[in-house]
Protein backbone atom coordinates (compact mmCIF):
# COMPACT_ATOMS: atom_id res chain seq x y z
CA UNK A 1 0.00 0.00 0.00
CA UNK A 2 1.37 3.44 -1.08
CA UNK A 3 0.89 6.42 1.62
CA UNK A 4 1.39 10.25 0.65
CA UNK A 5 3.42 11.24 3.87
CA UNK A 6 2.30 15.03 3.71
CA UNK A 7 -1.14 14.32 4.36
CA UNK A 8 -0.55 12.52 7.51
CA UNK A 9 -3.31 13.45 9.82
CA UNK A 10 -2.90 14.76 13.15
CA UNK A 11 -1.30 12.36 15.76
CA UNK A 12 -3.36 11.40 19.23
CA UNK A 13 -1.74 12.43 21.69
CA UNK A 14 -0.53 10.60 24.63
CA UNK A 15 0.32 6.84 22.72
CA UNK A 16 0.04 3.72 24.20
CA UNK A 17 1.90 0.66 23.16
CA UNK A 18 0.94 -2.99 23.01
CA UNK A 19 4.88 -5.05 22.84
CA UNK A 20 3.63 -8.49 22.27
CA UNK A 21 6.32 -10.92 23.33
CA UNK A 22 6.98 -14.70 22.33
CA UNK A 23 4.45 -16.95 19.98
CA UNK A 24 2.37 -16.81 22.44
CA UNK A 25 1.82 -12.92 23.19
CA UNK A 26 2.10 -12.14 19.62
CA UNK A 27 -0.96 -13.87 19.27
CA UNK A 28 -2.87 -12.43 21.87
CA UNK A 29 -1.65 -8.96 20.95
CA UNK A 30 -2.85 -9.12 17.73
CA UNK A 31 -6.19 -10.43 18.53
CA UNK A 32 -6.84 -8.26 21.11
CA UNK A 33 -6.33 -5.21 18.41
CA UNK A 34 -8.60 -7.11 16.20
CA UNK A 35 -10.99 -7.42 18.63
CA UNK A 36 -11.04 -3.81 19.42
CA UNK A 37 -11.57 -3.03 15.87
CA UNK A 38 -14.17 -5.24 15.49
CA UNK A 39 -16.02 -3.69 18.51
CA UNK A 40 -16.62 -0.33 17.00
CA UNK A 41 -17.63 -2.08 13.39
CA UNK A 42 -14.43 -1.54 11.27
CA UNK A 43 -13.29 -3.92 9.05
CA UNK A 44 -9.57 -5.21 10.31
CA UNK A 45 -8.29 -6.73 7.18
CA UNK A 46 -8.81 -3.07 5.90
CA UNK A 47 -8.78 -0.61 8.53
CA UNK A 48 -9.65 3.03 7.66
CA UNK A 49 -11.37 6.40 7.75
CA UNK A 50 -12.76 8.81 5.19
CA UNK A 51 -13.37 12.66 5.67
CA UNK A 52 -12.65 14.62 8.80
CA UNK A 53 -15.40 14.10 10.74
CA UNK A 54 -14.36 10.54 10.50
CA UNK A 55 -10.95 11.60 11.56
CA UNK A 56 -12.28 13.14 15.03
CA UNK A 57 -14.15 10.04 15.70
CA UNK A 58 -10.99 7.86 15.67
CA UNK A 59 -9.75 9.23 19.07
CA UNK A 60 -13.13 9.03 20.67
CA UNK A 61 -13.37 5.52 19.30
CA UNK A 62 -9.59 4.03 19.22
CA UNK A 63 -7.71 6.56 21.49
CA UNK A 64 -3.99 6.40 21.38
CA UNK A 65 -3.82 2.90 20.76
CA UNK A 66 -4.12 3.54 17.16
CA UNK A 67 -2.20 5.42 14.59
CA UNK A 68 -3.35 7.33 11.87
CA UNK A 69 -0.75 6.79 9.26
CA UNK A 70 -0.99 8.67 6.53
CA UNK A 71 -3.34 9.00 3.17
CA UNK A 72 -3.86 6.25 0.80
CA UNK A 73 -3.55 7.00 -2.61
CA UNK A 74 -5.30 4.68 -3.94
CA UNK A 75 -8.71 5.03 -1.99
CA UNK A 76 -8.02 8.74 -0.58
CA UNK A 77 -8.46 6.90 2.49
CA UNK A 78 -6.33 7.34 6.06
CA UNK A 79 -5.23 3.70 7.09
CA UNK A 80 -5.65 2.67 10.79
CA UNK A 81 -2.27 1.61 12.38
CA UNK A 82 -1.98 -0.30 15.90
CA UNK A 83 0.71 1.08 17.76
CA UNK A 84 1.89 -2.13 17.95
CA UNK A 85 5.65 -4.43 18.68
CA UNK A 86 5.53 -8.02 17.95
CA UNK A 87 8.53 -9.61 18.88
CA UNK A 88 9.96 -13.05 19.07
CA UNK A 89 12.92 -14.92 18.40
CA UNK A 90 11.19 -17.18 15.71
CA UNK A 91 9.91 -14.79 12.93
CA UNK A 92 6.98 -17.36 11.97
CA UNK A 93 4.54 -15.64 14.33
CA UNK A 94 4.96 -12.36 13.74
CA UNK A 95 4.82 -12.91 10.12
CA UNK A 96 1.52 -14.91 10.03
CA UNK A 97 0.08 -11.88 11.41
CA UNK A 98 1.86 -9.57 9.22
CA UNK A 99 0.94 -11.83 6.28
CA UNK A 100 -2.70 -12.08 7.53
CA UNK A 101 -3.20 -8.70 8.24
CA UNK A 102 -1.10 -6.78 5.20
CA UNK A 103 -3.11 -3.40 5.75
CA UNK A 104 -3.34 -3.59 9.56
CA UNK A 105 -0.01 -3.71 10.46
CA UNK A 106 0.81 -1.66 7.43
CA UNK A 107 4.28 -0.38 8.73
CA UNK A 108 5.48 -4.18 8.29
CA UNK A 109 9.28 -3.80 8.91
CA UNK A 110 8.68 -1.36 11.87
CA UNK A 111 5.75 -3.67 13.70
CA UNK A 112 8.08 -6.89 13.95
CA UNK A 113 11.11 -7.67 15.84
CA UNK A 114 12.78 -11.28 15.89
CA UNK A 115 15.72 -13.04 15.56
CA UNK A 116 16.49 -16.48 14.61
CA UNK A 117 14.80 -19.73 16.70
CA UNK A 118 13.50 -19.73 19.97
CA UNK A 119 15.20 -19.30 23.65
CA UNK A 120 15.36 -23.15 24.36
CA UNK A 121 12.64 -22.74 27.12
CA UNK A 122 15.81 -20.95 29.02
CA UNK A 123 14.43 -17.59 31.06
CA UNK A 124 18.16 -16.71 30.92
CA UNK A 125 19.34 -16.89 27.51
CA UNK A 126 15.83 -15.39 26.39
CA UNK A 127 16.88 -12.31 28.34
CA UNK A 128 20.69 -12.40 27.14
CA UNK A 129 19.46 -12.32 23.33
CA UNK A 130 16.55 -9.80 24.08
CA UNK A 131 19.57 -7.11 25.05
CA UNK A 132 22.06 -8.57 22.51
CA UNK A 133 19.70 -9.20 19.82
CA UNK A 134 16.65 -6.96 20.45
CA UNK A 135 17.74 -3.90 22.49
CA UNK A 136 20.95 -3.43 20.65
CA UNK A 137 21.33 -4.64 17.58
CA UNK A 138 17.82 -4.10 16.35
CA UNK A 139 17.72 -0.67 18.54
CA UNK A 140 14.39 -1.03 19.52
CA UNK A 141 14.36 2.63 20.85
CA UNK A 142 14.16 3.46 16.99
CA UNK A 143 11.20 0.88 16.36
CA UNK A 144 9.18 2.52 19.38
CA UNK A 145 9.94 5.76 18.03
CA UNK A 146 8.71 5.19 14.44
CA UNK A 147 5.38 4.19 15.72
CA UNK A 148 5.28 6.78 18.32
CA UNK A 149 7.26 10.01 17.48
CA UNK A 150 5.35 11.74 20.88
CA UNK A 151 6.37 10.69 24.02
CA UNK A 152 5.00 7.26 24.68
CA UNK A 153 2.44 7.23 28.18
CA UNK A 154 1.87 3.44 28.88
CA UNK A 155 3.21 0.07 26.75
CA UNK A 156 0.36 -3.54 27.61
CA UNK A 157 2.35 -6.31 27.67
CA UNK A 158 1.00 -9.69 27.03
CA UNK A 159 3.15 -12.68 27.17
CA UNK A 160 3.09 -16.39 28.27
CA UNK A 161 5.23 -16.84 31.73
CA UNK A 162 6.39 -20.40 31.56
CA UNK A 163 8.39 -20.62 28.50
CA UNK A 164 11.91 -18.62 27.62
CA UNK A 165 11.52 -15.75 24.97
CA UNK A 166 7.95 -14.60 26.01
CA UNK A 167 8.74 -14.11 29.67
CA UNK A 168 12.28 -13.56 29.47
CA UNK A 169 11.76 -10.59 26.65
CA UNK A 170 8.58 -9.18 28.30
CA UNK A 171 10.66 -8.81 31.67
CA UNK A 172 13.88 -7.10 30.09
CA UNK A 173 10.97 -4.72 28.31
CA UNK A 174 9.56 -4.18 31.66
CA UNK A 175 12.69 -3.08 32.58
CA UNK A 176 13.78 -1.11 29.66
CA UNK A 177 10.55 1.27 30.11
CA UNK A 178 10.98 1.53 33.35
CA UNK A 179 14.35 2.76 32.81
CA UNK A 180 15.12 4.27 30.17
CA UNK A 181 15.16 7.96 30.32
CA UNK A 182 13.04 8.24 27.53
CA UNK A 183 9.74 6.42 29.04
CA UNK A 184 10.13 7.59 32.71
CA UNK A 185 6.61 8.84 33.24
CA UNK A 186 5.08 5.33 31.21
CA UNK A 187 2.97 3.12 32.52
CA UNK A 188 3.47 -0.32 32.32
CA UNK A 189 0.39 -3.21 32.12
CA UNK A 190 1.69 -6.87 31.67
CA UNK A 191 -0.93 -9.33 31.37
CA UNK A 192 0.74 -12.66 32.06
CA UNK A 193 -0.48 -16.03 31.45
CA UNK A 194 -0.23 -18.83 33.52
CA UNK A 195 0.86 -22.15 31.81
CA UNK A 196 -1.48 -25.32 32.79
CA UNK A 197 1.00 -28.09 33.36
CA UNK A 198 0.23 -31.38 32.13
CA UNK A 199 -1.41 -29.78 29.02
CA UNK A 200 0.87 -26.78 27.50
CA UNK A 201 4.17 -27.72 26.23
CA UNK A 202 5.96 -26.04 29.23
CA UNK A 203 8.90 -27.95 31.27
CA UNK A 204 7.71 -28.46 34.91
CA UNK A 205 11.07 -26.65 36.54
CA UNK A 206 12.19 -24.76 34.06
CA UNK A 207 8.50 -23.19 33.53
CA UNK A 208 8.65 -22.49 37.26
CA UNK A 209 12.05 -20.56 36.95
CA UNK A 210 10.64 -18.19 34.40
CA UNK A 211 7.21 -17.78 36.52
CA UNK A 212 9.20 -16.43 39.43
CA UNK A 213 11.28 -14.66 37.13
CA UNK A 214 8.62 -12.67 35.94
CA UNK A 215 6.65 -12.26 39.00
CA UNK A 216 9.50 -10.41 40.48
CA UNK A 217 10.05 -8.59 37.32
CA UNK A 218 6.19 -7.62 37.62
CA UNK A 219 6.60 -6.31 40.78
CA UNK A 220 9.89 -4.05 40.70
CA UNK A 221 9.15 -2.59 36.56
CA UNK A 222 4.93 -3.46 36.46
CA UNK A 223 2.61 -0.95 37.39
CA UNK A 224 -0.85 -3.23 36.40
CA UNK A 225 0.38 -6.92 36.64
CA UNK A 226 -2.59 -8.82 35.74
CA UNK A 227 -2.50 -12.66 36.15
CA UNK A 228 -4.92 -15.20 33.81
CA UNK A 229 -4.11 -18.75 34.04
CA UNK A 230 -4.54 -21.11 30.97
CA UNK A 231 -6.60 -23.57 32.97
CA UNK A 232 -9.22 -21.46 33.63
CA UNK A 233 -9.15 -19.44 30.09
CA UNK A 234 -9.38 -23.29 28.49
CA UNK A 235 -11.75 -24.57 30.65
CA UNK A 236 -14.15 -21.62 29.81
CA UNK A 237 -13.30 -21.60 26.30
CA UNK A 238 -14.64 -25.02 26.39
CA UNK A 239 -17.73 -24.37 27.82
CA UNK A 240 -19.24 -21.36 25.70
CA UNK A 241 -17.28 -23.04 22.68
CA UNK A 242 -20.45 -22.57 20.50
CA UNK A 243 -20.85 -18.53 21.18
CA UNK A 244 -16.93 -18.47 20.46
CA UNK A 245 -17.75 -19.92 16.78
CA UNK A 246 -20.03 -17.15 15.82
CA UNK A 247 -16.97 -15.09 16.43
CA UNK A 248 -14.16 -14.37 14.00
CA UNK A 249 -10.38 -15.03 14.70
CA UNK A 250 -6.92 -14.31 13.50
CA UNK A 251 -6.69 -17.82 13.59
CA UNK A 252 -9.60 -18.36 11.02
CA UNK A 253 -7.88 -16.33 8.70
CA UNK A 254 -4.29 -18.49 8.65
CA UNK A 255 -3.51 -20.77 6.00
CA UNK A 256 -5.15 -24.30 6.35
CA UNK A 257 -1.98 -25.91 6.90
CA UNK A 258 -0.40 -23.61 9.10
CA UNK A 259 -2.95 -23.27 11.56
CA UNK A 260 -1.65 -26.44 13.72
CA UNK A 261 -0.20 -24.92 16.98
CA UNK A 262 -2.88 -21.95 16.78
CA UNK A 263 -6.29 -23.38 16.18
CA UNK A 264 -6.09 -25.03 19.84
CA UNK A 265 -5.48 -22.18 21.23
CA UNK A 266 -8.10 -20.09 19.15
CA UNK A 267 -10.54 -19.93 21.91
CA UNK A 268 -8.91 -19.24 25.19
CA UNK A 269 -6.39 -16.30 23.12
CA UNK A 270 -9.91 -14.77 22.25
CA UNK A 271 -10.72 -14.85 26.03
CA UNK A 272 -7.40 -13.27 26.70
CA UNK A 273 -8.01 -10.49 23.76
CA UNK A 274 -11.14 -9.77 25.00
CA UNK A 275 -10.24 -9.15 28.55
CA UNK A 276 -7.16 -6.72 27.16
CA UNK A 277 -9.28 -5.48 24.60
CA UNK A 278 -11.81 -4.24 27.43
CA UNK A 279 -8.78 -3.34 29.59
CA UNK A 280 -7.72 -0.91 26.14
CA UNK A 281 -11.57 0.21 25.78
CA UNK A 282 -11.55 2.11 29.69
CA UNK A 283 -8.69 4.40 28.68
CA UNK A 284 -9.23 4.72 25.03
CA UNK A 285 -12.83 5.81 25.90
CA UNK A 286 -13.31 7.14 28.83
CA UNK A 287 -12.47 10.85 29.22
CA UNK A 288 -11.94 10.75 33.19
CA UNK A 289 -9.80 8.00 33.19
CA UNK A 290 -6.44 6.64 31.75
CA UNK A 291 -4.22 4.08 31.81
CA UNK A 292 -2.08 6.19 34.29
CA UNK A 293 -5.11 5.92 36.91
CA UNK A 294 -4.03 2.16 37.58
CA UNK A 295 -1.02 2.97 38.68
CA UNK A 296 -2.65 5.02 41.24
CA UNK A 297 -5.04 2.56 41.83
CA UNK A 298 -2.42 0.18 42.93
CA UNK A 299 0.11 2.08 44.11
CA UNK A 300 -0.64 1.10 47.86
CA UNK A 301 -1.67 -2.09 47.40
CA UNK A 302 -0.06 -5.19 48.71
CA UNK A 303 -0.41 -7.66 46.85
CA UNK A 304 -0.78 -5.59 43.52
CA UNK A 305 -1.47 -8.25 41.22
CA UNK A 306 -4.99 -8.30 40.01
CA UNK A 307 -6.96 -10.74 37.81
CA UNK A 308 -9.53 -10.19 35.49
CA UNK A 309 -13.38 -11.30 35.79
CA UNK A 310 -15.17 -10.77 32.55
CA UNK A 311 -18.81 -10.59 32.63
CA UNK A 312 -19.51 -12.22 30.17
CA UNK A 313 -17.11 -13.99 28.48
CA UNK A 314 -18.31 -14.09 25.06
CA UNK A 315 -20.25 -11.48 24.60
CA UNK A 316 -23.71 -10.83 22.58
CA UNK A 317 -26.92 -9.00 22.97
CA UNK A 318 -27.60 -5.31 22.96
CA UNK A 319 -25.16 -2.60 24.95
CA UNK A 320 -27.76 -2.63 27.84
CA UNK A 321 -27.14 -3.45 31.83
CA UNK A 322 -30.33 -5.42 31.31
CA UNK A 323 -28.76 -7.49 28.31
CA UNK A 324 -25.92 -7.76 30.32
CA UNK A 325 -27.93 -8.71 33.27
CA UNK A 326 -29.17 -11.53 30.80
CA UNK A 327 -26.32 -12.90 30.43
CA UNK A 328 -25.40 -13.39 33.87
CA UNK A 329 -28.34 -15.34 34.19
CA UNK A 330 -26.65 -17.95 31.45
CA UNK A 331 -24.08 -18.41 32.97
CA UNK A 332 -21.94 -16.59 30.80
CA UNK A 333 -19.08 -15.06 33.20
CA UNK A 334 -16.02 -16.24 34.87
CA UNK A 335 -12.55 -15.38 36.59
CA UNK A 336 -9.78 -15.93 34.20
CA UNK A 337 -7.62 -17.46 37.53
CA UNK A 338 -8.13 -20.55 39.12
CA UNK A 339 -8.37 -19.11 42.81
CA UNK A 340 -8.70 -22.49 44.43
CA UNK A 341 -12.62 -21.19 45.69
CA UNK A 342 -14.41 -23.48 48.27
CA UNK A 343 -18.43 -23.10 48.37
CA UNK A 344 -18.15 -21.09 45.59
CA UNK A 345 -16.21 -17.92 48.45
CA UNK A 346 -12.77 -16.61 48.22
CA UNK A 347 -12.43 -14.45 51.73
CA UNK A 348 -9.68 -11.88 50.95
CA UNK A 349 -8.35 -9.69 53.10
CA UNK A 350 -9.46 -6.37 53.73
CA UNK A 351 -7.36 -4.40 51.64
CA UNK A 352 -8.49 -6.25 48.75
CA UNK A 353 -10.37 -3.97 45.92
CA UNK A 354 -11.74 -4.01 42.61
CA UNK A 355 -12.28 -1.62 39.37
CA UNK A 356 -14.88 -2.60 37.60
CA UNK A 357 -14.97 -1.40 34.25
CA UNK A 358 -19.00 -1.42 32.72
CA UNK A 359 -19.21 -1.29 28.77
CA UNK A 360 -23.04 0.03 27.97
CA UNK A 361 -24.47 2.81 25.94
CA UNK A 362 -26.57 5.46 28.32
CA UNK A 363 -25.83 6.49 31.84
CA UNK A 364 -24.53 3.73 34.89
CA UNK A 365 -26.73 4.77 37.41
CA UNK A 366 -27.42 4.45 41.43
CA UNK A 367 -29.20 1.06 40.58
CA UNK A 368 -26.65 0.04 38.12
CA UNK A 369 -24.28 0.48 40.64
CA UNK A 370 -25.86 -1.04 43.07
CA UNK A 371 -26.74 -4.35 40.75
CA UNK A 372 -23.16 -4.86 40.03
CA UNK A 373 -21.29 -4.00 43.38
CA UNK A 374 -23.63 -6.75 44.82
CA UNK A 375 -22.30 -9.41 42.41
CA UNK A 376 -18.26 -8.46 43.67
CA UNK A 377 -19.66 -8.19 47.30
CA UNK A 378 -21.36 -11.19 47.69
CA UNK A 379 -18.97 -13.16 45.99
CA UNK A 380 -15.64 -11.78 47.05
CA UNK A 381 -17.04 -9.51 50.23
CA UNK A 382 -14.63 -6.81 49.41
CA UNK A 383 -15.92 -3.22 50.77
CA UNK A 384 -18.02 -0.65 49.10
CA UNK A 385 -15.50 1.89 49.33
CA UNK A 386 -13.00 -0.42 47.53
CA UNK A 387 -15.03 -0.83 44.40
CA UNK A 388 -14.12 1.78 41.42
CA UNK A 389 -16.57 1.74 38.92
CA UNK A 390 -15.62 2.82 35.10
CA UNK A 391 -18.31 3.50 32.84
CA UNK A 392 -16.70 2.79 29.33
CA UNK A 393 -19.41 4.05 25.73
CA UNK A 394 -20.80 1.42 24.07
CA UNK A 395 -21.91 1.89 20.47
CA UNK A 396 -24.97 0.86 19.17
CA UNK A 397 -23.74 -2.49 17.71
CA UNK A 398 -21.93 -3.74 20.53
CA UNK A 399 -23.04 -6.42 23.27
CA UNK A 400 -22.83 -4.56 26.73
CA UNK A 401 -19.47 -5.88 28.58
CA UNK A 402 -18.40 -5.81 32.18
CA UNK A 403 -14.70 -6.93 33.35
CA UNK A 404 -14.06 -6.85 37.39
CA UNK A 405 -9.95 -6.08 38.06
CA UNK A 406 -9.96 -7.84 41.08
CA UNK A 407 -6.58 -7.18 43.69
CA UNK A 408 -6.78 -10.10 46.05
CA UNK A 409 -4.95 -11.58 48.14
CA UNK A 410 -6.22 -14.83 47.32
CA UNK A 411 -4.04 -14.63 44.17
CA UNK A 412 -1.19 -14.69 45.86
CA UNK A 413 -1.74 -17.35 48.15
CA UNK A 414 -2.11 -19.36 44.82
CA UNK A 415 1.33 -18.70 43.27
CA UNK A 416 3.25 -20.23 46.63
CA UNK A 417 3.55 -23.90 45.38
CA UNK A 418 4.60 -22.55 41.82
CA UNK A 419 7.71 -20.42 43.68
CA UNK A 420 7.97 -23.54 46.21
CA UNK A 421 8.23 -25.64 43.02
CA UNK A 422 11.07 -23.32 41.27
CA UNK A 423 12.97 -23.10 44.49
CA UNK A 424 13.44 -27.04 44.60
CA UNK A 425 14.07 -27.25 40.81
CA UNK A 426 16.97 -24.22 40.82
CA UNK A 427 19.91 -27.11 41.49
CA UNK A 428 19.20 -29.28 38.83
CA UNK A 429 19.35 -26.52 36.58
CA UNK A 430 21.50 -23.29 37.83
CA UNK A 431 24.57 -24.94 35.76
CA UNK A 432 22.54 -24.31 32.44
CA UNK A 433 21.58 -20.45 34.05
CA UNK A 434 24.57 -19.22 35.23
CA UNK A 435 26.22 -20.15 31.76
CA UNK A 436 23.85 -17.07 30.82
CA UNK A 437 24.60 -14.93 33.16
CA UNK A 438 21.93 -15.59 36.20
CA UNK A 439 23.25 -15.99 39.30
CA UNK A 440 21.90 -18.36 42.03
CA UNK A 441 22.04 -14.93 44.19
CA UNK A 442 19.82 -13.31 41.83
CA UNK A 443 17.09 -16.13 41.57
CA UNK A 444 17.29 -16.16 45.20
CA UNK A 445 16.89 -12.19 45.49
CA UNK A 446 13.86 -13.11 43.14
CA UNK A 447 12.27 -15.46 45.10
CA UNK A 448 12.29 -13.19 48.11
CA UNK A 449 10.81 -10.36 46.29
CA UNK A 450 8.06 -12.40 45.05
CA UNK A 451 7.08 -14.55 48.60
CA UNK A 452 7.33 -11.05 50.82
CA UNK A 453 5.34 -9.32 48.18
CA UNK A 454 2.60 -12.06 48.34
CA UNK A 455 2.98 -14.13 51.69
Amino acid sequence: MAFRGALQAPLAPNPVIMASMGHAGVGIGAEAYRWVLMDVGADPKAPTVRGEKEQLEVLRRYGSTILRFGTSIRRGETPLVPRALLVDLDPRSANLILQSYPELFAMRDKHALYGLGGAARNWAEGRVRFRQEIEKKQDIMSRITAISPEPVRGFIIPFSMGGGTGGSFSSEFMRYAKTAEDFGASTVAGFGILPEFGWDPVIPGPAHISIVMNLAHQIRYCDTPVLVENKAMRMQAERLKELFAKRGSIVDELPKQIQVGWKEYRNVNLIAAHAIAEFMSSFIRETEWDMSNYRTWLAASKPKFVVPWLMPIAPQGAPTLKSLEEQLKQGNEGVLFDLGEEDGQVKPGPRDSACVLVKIKGTLGAEDREFLKKIVKDRFEIQDSRIIFIRVPALDNEAASAMVLLNLKAAGQRLLPLIKEAEESWDAYKDEYQKRGLSTEEFKQAVLDTTGHIG
